[in-house]
């Protein structure tokens, strides 16, 4: 299956879930079509957080069965940020394919009770992300992962841009970034990584309602 069917594979099989979630979750194993997703395993699936849902906290809102494994490393992929994100006051995280490059995330193990509900998060129904299987590395392991990227994807490398010159439209609150900060630092992610997570140009909005739920008051970036 090429890349593109893959896609396509995973959005019809999300839509299919969520169906199956409304008319009763607890069949939602037993479907056979679940079977071709790499990263589903019985009735639980791996996904890979490499933007705020680093974060236990960020990724229980909506996603409560979710349990940490801990750090994992992506290899070929860049963090960047694009699309303006109204709830967070600036720009959402993404990957982009970058073979000088790897990103660093947090490997959660999920009821597929909850795939519909992390399709939603991420607006896969409205297309703003589309969800895609990589191979993560987990303790020298090659690990199937579910991960989101936004369907626009960014020109440029955003942190390699002067930060005078990154657009206002690339640029993460910063409640949004101090998130990512917060949850790389929690799930375990070299310390290298966290500080060049801290590197990127943010514009300076908060939100005082995740500062406080997310408990950030404290976190310097």
């Amino acid at each position: 299956m090429n890349f593109f069917n893959q896609i396509k594979m995973n959005i019809l099989i999300s839509s299919i879930l969520a169906i199956i979630t409304l008319a009763g979750g607890e069949k939602i194993a037993e479907v056979d079509v679940v079977k071709k997703l790499p990263e589903m395993h019985g009735d639980k699936f791996y996904y890979f957080g490499f933007g705020s849902n680093m974060l236990a906290k960020r990724i229980h809102v909506q996603n409560p069965t979710a349990v940490i494994m801990g750090p994992a490393l992506l290899k070929d992929y860049r963090v960047d940020f694009a699309t303006p994100n109204k709830l967070w006051m600036g720009a959402g995280a993404t990957i982009v394919p970058d073979p000088k490059s790897q990103t660093w995330g947090t490997l959660w193990e999920i009821d597929l009770s909850n795939l519909p509900d992390i399709d939603n998060q991420e607006r896969v129904h409205v297309g703003w992300y589309r969800p895609q299987t990589v191979q993560v590395e987990y303790n020298n392991e090659k690990i199937p992962a579910r991960l989101y990227v936004i369907v626009d994807e960014p020109e440029g490398n955003v942190h390699d841009m002067p930060p005078n010159e990154v657009p206002e439209d690339r640029q993460p609150s910063k409640t949004y970034l101090k998130v990512l900060v917060k949850g790389a630092i929690e799930s375990g992610i070299p310390e290298h990584y966290v500080k060049w997570l801290k590197g990127f140009k943010h514009n300076n909005q908060t939100v005082a309602e995740f500062e406080e739920r997310f408990e950030l008051q404290s976190m310097e970036l």
